[in-house]
């Protein structure tokens, strides 16, 4: 049949009647059915920083390779969660807004073929370690709870009391209430997120003390102006419920203070010197801070010189690591600090050809001025003199030429996935290694010891550093130091006498190891030593005792007494218009020496060399700046304390008790009364401002008794 020349109804007609069997469906399958996935589970709630595992099946029941995403992004983000390509998905620690993410998954080969779920984000459950203090008596009080997870609006409960709480970080809480009567003895301390999802952490218990004090205002203010960066009215009062001892101890089990690591895009040490402060207004542990302040002053290592970041944290976590452990762990470890390598140029120092030299800074400056001084001690401190009555050096020129050969072969840590080279590219992201052929391995005299022949640079570096920290004028050359930056300027023989005696037995009391060297022991000497503790009561105060407050003692002091918010920003610049611009020393001899005489007297007064016309007047515009102004934007103060206190002179009375432990002279108390008399008696702020920035300025509170 032919199907020529048809009209084109005709031709319609032929199609639909099957013209040549065209457009006929009679004997075609029908279509496959198209492939569809399926989700497991197609709904879910993940809380914080947990995991839920997705699965998705094909409809054919094949394996196609699938592409996971969050809200439509493969691999998901940091805000909403990330998602493995097995089906993994770990939820962000805190839910974004709005709190509900989409998992999307879809054939590699066939995107179109693809399904979805639904995921409610909730908060994290919080966890707590630690608190800060761990007792306090009836009255307010201050709490500090370390753990991780805390939302923000996180609230901490005492009890089933929720106390007014500051979120410094998502591992850091600060809260404040009121103990009462009823409540003496152990009280639980949680912390509860809020919702989405809210719940509870685990507990820990603080102690509410009862009964009267055992330790006077007066004594626990100045022992805590000794130990901390400064005295908070909560800490007062636990010191006097409790007692010396037990703080001491709380303070040697207390969490070690991080310097977290910095980011490969930080410059410069700004966010060190802020987690500095940061941590010195807030950390639980200040005992350790303040040794490790001390320490940083003695092994000095300077911005100017040393200015990466990593470099810097790594130097100063090393202190206070090792700040309430063992002074041959600091000589060691710091040692050991590409930063101290760099600085004082022992790293890469290379093994001398014959006849020459190997680098002696680092060996001259360590034994100068990090471990036993130019002249031979006493254990009180005082000189050695020969017949001619004069000092006897403490070691020789080919002692330092000896122990800059033991100090050769040491370069930069090796780089991530790099090979180990005689001079290792600046790395500063861990200890420094050895290059064995470039260590110079010979025999040598040194401190009138031998060092054996063939010797590692490991081997070499533990053989001369044990020399040094076994040689007996190391105790008293760096506990009257201690000594000095913690109590007092001028302190008796006897006083570094009885330190040395910590030091040297590792035992103080019922402190210490019995380990030489032991930093517990030695603390524990210093401050509890009767001539520490003198001027505990106004009847045993010595005119000559105490010392210049630093001016980054004095400015992290303030902020702790009114509880600071901060994040550390503003106060390395305040640091170094009073010439003390922390860690840019611009030398290895600190911003001011160990023994320096306050001119017109024979009195030691170190931090007086910093002390002049205009730093005096930059320590007043500090805390005009505290009072009136901001450090920074992002640090406040809370004055209420001294507002709540009363009328202007009970407010005064407060000050005094806090910052000058009761000690206000008649006259100075006469002055501030008078100048307050000249503000609004109705303006209760401004009459609490004034009497802060009158106390705190003046002389009786810029030097610590």
């Amino acid at each position: 049949m032919k199907c020529i020349g048809l009209s084109l109804v005709g031709t319609l007609a032929l199609f639909s009647a099957g013209c040549g069997g065209l457009g006929s469906s009679q004997n075609q399958p029908p279509p496959p059915p198209q492939t569809q996935l399926t989700i497991n589970p197609q709904s879910a709630t993940v809380a914080g920083d947990d995991t839920q595992q997705f699965a998705a099946q094909a409809s054919d029941g094949s394996s196609p390779v699938l592409a996971w995403t969050v809200n439509g992004v493969v691999g998901g983000s940091a805000t909403t969660g990330t998602i493995s390509t097995t089906g993994l998905y770990t939820a962000p620690e805190f839910p974004p807004t709005p709190n509900t993410i989409t998992i999307g998954v879809s054939e590699t080969s066939t995107p179109s073929i693809k399904t979805s779920g639904a995921v409610t984000l909730d908060n994290p459950v919080p966890q707590i370690s630690s608190l800060s203090p761990t007792q306090f008596p009836v009255g307010a009080f201050t709490l500090t709870v370390s753990g991780a997870h805390f939302a923000t609006n996180a609230v901490v409960l005492f009890g089933t009391t929720a106390l007014t709480t500051t979120r410094t970080s998502s591992t850091q809480l600060s809260a404040t209430g009121t103990a009462t009567s009823a409540q003496e003895g152990n009280v639980s301390v949680t912390v509860k997120n809020p919702d989405p999802g809210s719940s509870t952490s685990g507990s820990l218990t603080a102690f509410v003390v009862g009964g009267n004090p055992i330790v006077s205002q007066s004594a626990a203010v100045r022992f805590l102006e000794q130990s901390t960066f400064g005295p908070t009215p909560e800490l007062v009062t636990q010191v006097q419920q409790t007692g010396f001892d037990p703080f001491l101890q709380a303070q040697f089990a207390a969490p070690v203070s991080a310097y977290p690591a910095p980011l490969s895009t930080d410059m410069g040490l700004a966010k060190v010197q802020n987690e500095f402060f940061l941590n010195g207004v807030n950390d639980p542990d200040q005992l350790r801070e303040r040794i490790a302040f001390a320490l940083n002053e003695i092994w000095v290592v300077g911005e100017n010189k040393v200015n990466d970041p990593t470099g810097y944290t790594n130097y100063i976590q090393a202190l206070t690591n090792d700040a309430l452990g063992n002074y041959y762990d600091v000589m060691t470890d710091v040692t050991l600090t590409p930063a101290m390598g760099h600085w004082l140029d022992m790293v890469n120092n290379d093994k001398p050809a014959t006849g020459q030299h190997a680098n002696e800074n680092y060996a001259r400056e360590s034994m100068q001025l990090f471990t036993m001084g130019l002249s031979q001690l006493n254990t009180d401190g005082t000189q050695v003199l020969d017949g001619s009555g004069n000092p006897i050096p403490t070691y020789t020129q080919n002692d330092v030429m000896a122990l800059g050969r033991s100090f050769t072969g040491w370069t930069y840590p090796t780089m991530p996935g790099a090979t180990l080279l005689k001079h290792n590219p600046s790395y500063y992201g861990g200890p420094m290694v050895p290059f064995e052929s470039n260590h110079d391995s010979g025999a040598k005299t040194f401190l009138g010891q031998s060092v054996a022949a063939g010797q590692s640079a490991e081997q070499e570096l533990a053989n001369v550093l044990n020399i040094i920290f076994n040689n007996s004028n190391l105790p008293p050359f760096v506990c009257q130091q201690l000594i000095e930056k913690l109590v007092t300027s001028n302190p008796s023989p006897a006083y570094v006498a009885r330190v040395t005696a910590a030091f040297t037995s590792g035992k103080f009391q019922s402190y210490g190891s019995g380990k030489r060297g032991d930093m517990q022991a030695v603390a524990a000497a210093i401050l509890l030593d009767a001539e520490a503790r003198r001027g505990d009561s106004q009847t045993t105060t010595v005119a000559t005792d105490g010392k210049l407050r630093e001016p980054v003692v004095m400015m992290v002091g303030l902020a702790r007494a009114f509880h600071a918010n901060t994040d550390g920003t503003g106060f390395t610049g305040q640091s170094g218009n009073m010439s003390q611009s922390l860690f840019n020393s611009g030398s290895v001899f600190n911003f001011f020496p160990p023994q320096s005489l306050i001119p017109g007297t024979t009195l030691n007064g170190p931090e007086f060399a910093i002390f002049n016309t205009a730093t005096s007047l930059n320590r007043v515009n500090f805390i005009n700046t505290l009072v009136y102004g901001k450090i920074s934007s992002t640090t406040t103060v809370d004055f209420t304390p001294v507002i709540n206190a009363g009328t202007p002179d009970q407010m005064v009375s407060w000050l005094n008790n806090l910052f000058l432990h009761g000690t206000m002279s008649s006259q100075m108390q006469s002055s501030i009364m008078t100048a307050l008399g000249a503000v609004s008696s109705t303006d209760t702020t401004n009459l609490a401002k004034t009497a802060i920035y009158l106390v705190t300025s003046s002389s009786q509170y810029q030097v610590q008794r």
